[in-house]
């Protein structure tokens, strides 16, 4: 496809992509990961392109264009959902870099993917001109389909008075091997393997602090490469979060219109129970893509107007969209609850689902507890916890 879709063609070719997606929903589960096919198909719709910088044939759009794509997607198969949104983002990460290491990486393929573990389990060594990182990275999801991984580590201080930092260290395939160890009760086809290195030597130059302490992109960067690393980041992952429920939701919209009671031959159609649950599960749904937008838009506005987003409504930001993700996953349970013994049979789709966003719900960027009490204390005037704003 050629030429500059626009965010709706975009949406719109997701929206397409579902029937298929539903479909391979079993074999994706089953292989543990998201097949080379349906890769290749999101890199013909130009998905990946939609963060990813112009100077590399990237559309620069919006962040709410990616996380409505990643929604549909999400919505027929929780794990290529839940794939593309790390695989996306990180062409929009690579920007936070110089630009020789961008060349370095899309200079002769513009499509090459990164993926990413960027919890620190790994050890950094300071070496000459940049840092040796030895040791085993798990949940890169993805990291099947890139030739690229950003691992995290906790860079030591340079000198006195620096702080350690945590950092994403951007290393090439050839220097690290997959260790297949992906087994687990839901998002299965995340394919979220190990990646392991021994005593890799990364330069300086292809690194750099994430979360809080990320430093600002170049001058005359557009305006989403100056959003804060961790409110996209959180962003991308809760998109795919409401996409799975609004599947689940989808699903069992479906099974209901032709489900009979078993006892009395009733039609759950006719059930009023049913159509309550039906309502207030959309109305979560809907709230919580809605406030997505709105806190994404604040976001922008904040950089645009060059005063800054305020501490404490970074830090709401953070505790809404966790808080989105957890109420999400409470609606899941009880459209799961209410689809009857069925549902507990091996392959069946609503309890795929379920198990996926529930999964979900364990990653540590959706610690509701924690966001909610650094918000809560900020507005009492307690100082921000969390190193992630």
């Amino acid at each position: 496809m050629s030429g500059l879709p626009s965010p709706q063609e975009l949406i719109d070719r997701a929206r397409d992509m579902k029937p298929r997606l539903r479909e391979r929903a079993a074999s994706v589960e089953a292989n543990r990961l998201v097949s080379d096919e349906t890769i290749a198909e999101f890199k013909e719709a130009g998905f990946f392109k939609i963060l990813q910088p112009k100077a590399y044939g990237g559309y620069e759009m919006r962040v709410e264009v990616l996380t409505d794509v990643i929604c549909e997607i999400a919505s027929a198969c929780g794990s290529s959902g839940w794939a593309i949104s790390v695989l996306a983002l990180h062409q929009w990460e690579v920007k936070l870099l110089a630009d020789d290491v961008a060349e370095e990486i899309w200079g002769k393929d513009t499509s090459v993917l990164l993926s990413s573990a960027y919890a620190p389990t790994g050890e950094v060594r300071p070496a000459e001109g940049g840092f040796v990182l030895n040791g085993r990275w798990p949940f890169s999801s993805g990291c099947d389909h890139a030739q690229w991984a950003i691992l995290g580590g906790i860079r030591p201080p340079g000198g006195p008075g620096e702080a350690p930092a945590h950092c994403g260290f951007f290393v090439p395939r050839t220097d690290y091997t997959i260790v297949d160890d992906w087994f687990t009760l839901g998002l299965a086809g995340t394919g979220s393997k190990s990646v392991v290195l021994d005593n890799v030597f990364v330069p300086a130059r292809r690194h750099h602090p994430i979360f809080g302490s990320a430093p600002p992109p170049a001058a005359g960067s557009s305006t989403i490469y100056k959003l804060p690393f961790g409110l996209v980041f959180m962003e991308m992952l809760a998109a795919a979060v409401h996409g799975m429920t609004r599947g689940i939701l989808e699903q069992y919209i479906e099974r209901s219109a032709t489900r009979i009671a078993t006892m009395d031959r009733s039609r759950f159609a006719d059930n009023p129970d049913t159509h309550r649950s039906i309502a207030e599960s959309d109305y979560v749904i809907r709230c919580a893509r809605l406030l997505s937008h709105a806190n994404l838009s604040a976001a922008y506005d904040a950089v645009e107007s060059s005063n800054g987003q305020p501490v404490i409504d970074k830090a709401r930001h953070f505790w809404e969209a966790a808080k989105s993700v957890h109420t999400c996953a409470e609606v899941a349970q009880r459209l799961y609850a209410n689809s009857g013994a069925h549902a507990i049979l091996a392959g069946d789709r609503i309890q795929r689902t379920f198990r996926d966003i529930q999964s979900a719900t364990n990653h540590m960027a959706f610690n509701a507890n924690g966001y909610a009490r650094n918000y809560g204390g900020m507005t009492m005037g307690h100082p921000n916890i969390l190193n992630l704003i």
